[in-house]
């Protein structure tokens, strides 16, 4: 499926960056958030996410919040939680609309009191079905099951942007440079991907790459001669071919990592991001955010 976001005032979806409760915020994610909107021409609504279930647990009487230290304890009240959500929601929205607004981008915002998931389904059908969404936190690299919910649970968006690598604080985001680099595992995905990815290279003025990837030389070659009759003379600049085993999710990352990637498409699913794997190798060896399509 191609990964497409609908233009601003279409009122059928938007770039959503999705921001938790824990504060963090990836510069690398939010400068993809922007490049993606500025490819296709969108909007941009930061949805915060006051996690219901935080919430619920600050009403028990012995619930305790503990400083870093450990040497300091108080009372948790729900009460309490709220405002301190209140004030970090205030704050992440004034340095996003700083941000956003300052590269010329539509820009709103809500905050939504549910579970991540549903909140994140929820905001996707009010405007769907044309999102994409942007987790603004740093991507670790046990939230396949995260992942895996949002792509099985929210039906109303085309991709999810993950960005994990060296960035972990937040600060102005600088403009994606590097090629923007498509994995491609089966046939059916070379067109999709390809009309995607010319979006985004259009937005930066940045090269393609295509890594065609499978689990054998004979199915490699297969699939590069494929591709080729596919995209006629819509050949890129650099068309790469790679060995690799399925699930193999270190040495995709690898693989992608040689051509200094400033934008990456892959799969969820695929390779990269193996659903019921290990996505460290994204999270730690990808400095580039990942635009991860069905």
């Amino acid at each position: 499926m191609i990964a497409h976001v609908a233009e601003a005032g279409e009122g059928r979806g938007r770039v959503l960056v999705q921001l938790g409760c824990s504060g963090e915020l990836s510069s690398t994610a939010i400068a993809a958030a922007v490049h993606v909107a500025r490819a296709f021409g969108s909007e941009i609504e930061v949805l915060f996410v006051e996690d219901r279930q935080l919430l619920d647990l600050a009403s028990y009487g012995f619930m305790r919040e503990i400083s870093h230290s450990g040497r300091v304890q108080r009372a948790l009240t729900a009460s309490a939680m709220a405002t301190e959500l209140g004030h970090l929601a205030t704050s992440l929205e004034r340095q996003m609309r700083r941000v956003v607004e300052g590269a010329g981008i539509v820009f709103r915002s809500a905050v939504l009191s549910d579970e991540p998931v549903r909140a994140t389904a929820a905001a996707c059908a009010e405007a769907g079905p044309w999102n994409v969404v942007t987790l603004a936190t740093p991507l670790k690299g046990n939230e396949a099951g995260l992942i895996e919910r949002l792509f099985s649970e929210v039906s109303e968006f085309t991709g999810l942007v993950v960005a994990g690598g060296a960035q972990r604080s937040f600060a102005a985001p600088r403009a994606l440079t590097g090629p923007v680099v498509a994995l491609i595992e089966d046939l059916e995905h070379v067109q999709p991907m390809m009309r995607t990815a010319e979006r985004l290279a259009e937005a930066g003025e940045l090269p393609i790459h295509l890594i065609l990837a499978a689990e054998s030389q004979e199915a490699v070659d297969w699939l590069e001669d494929q591709s080729r009759l596919a995209l006629g003379g819509e050949l890129p600049a650099v068309l790469a071919t790679a060995v690799i085993a399925h699930f193999d999710s270190f040495r995709a990352a690898d693989e992608i990592g040689r051509h200094r990637a400033g934008f990456v498409l892959a799969r969820w699913g695929g390779r990269l991001a193996p659903v019921d794997g290990d996505l460290g190798p994204l999270a730690r060896l990808i400095d580039a955010p990942v635009l991860l399509t069905r």
